[in-house]
C-alpha cells in the first residue's frame, strides 16, 4: 500500500522527505512483523539481535563492547539484556583469558536451538510477506546503503 494511503497524507515537503517518512513507517511496520515472531519465543528483537551476532562468531565469544558495536540498536542496556539471556540459558559468560577483569559472552546450544526454530519462520516471513524479488531486495539494500552514505 502506498505511504500516502497508509498515512492519509497526500503532500510531502519533497520526494526525499516522503522517502524518509516511508522508511520510518516501514521500520515500525517491520518491527511489528518480527515482534510477533519473537513474542512466541519470549524474546525481544534486541535479544534476537544479540543471539544472531553471537551465532555469527560461534564458537568464539565476544565482549559486550564488541557486541554493542555491531548491534542494530546501539542504545540498549547490554548488561541487562545479557543478564536476561543468561537467565533464559541462551548464552554463557566466561572470564577473558587475557584480561581477568573482562567478561566474554558466547551463545550456547540452547541459544542456537532457539535460533534454529526462529530461522525458518523469519525466512518464510521474508519470502512471503515482504513481496520483494531477490533483485529488488538488492536494489533496496544498495539504495539504503547509499542513503547512509
Amino acid at each position: 500500500m502506498k505511504i500516502e494511503n497508509e498515512l492519509k497524507q497526500s503532500k510531502f515537503q519533497s520526494n526525499v522527505h516522503k522517502a524518509v517518512v516511508n522508511i520510518m513507517f516501514t521500520n515500525s511496520w517491520l518491527e511489528d512483523q518480527f515482534r510477533q515472531v519473537f513474542k512466541n519465543y519470549k524474546i525481544t528483537s534486541q535479544q534476537y539481535n544479540v543471539l544472531r551476532i553471537l551465532r555469527g562468531k560461534y564458537p568464539d565469544s565476544l565482549n559486550p563492547s564488541e557486541i554493542k558495536e555491531v548491534m542494530l540498536d546501539k542504545n540498549p542496556d547490554l548488561t541487562r539484556l545479557c543478564d536476561r539471556l543468561l537467565n533464559m540459558d541462551y548464552i554463557d559468560r566466561c572470564v577473558d583469558a587475557a584480561n581477568k577483569r573482562k567478561m566474554n559472552i558466547r551463545i550456547n546450544e540452547t541459544g542456537m536451538e532457539v535460533l534454529r526454530k526462529i530461522d525458518p519462520i523469519i525466512f518464510e516471513l521474508n519470502k512471503v510477506k515482504f513481496n520483494l524479488t531477490e533483485d529488488e531486495a538488492m536494489i533496496l539494500s544498495d539504495l539504503l546503503d547509499k542513503m547512509r552514505g
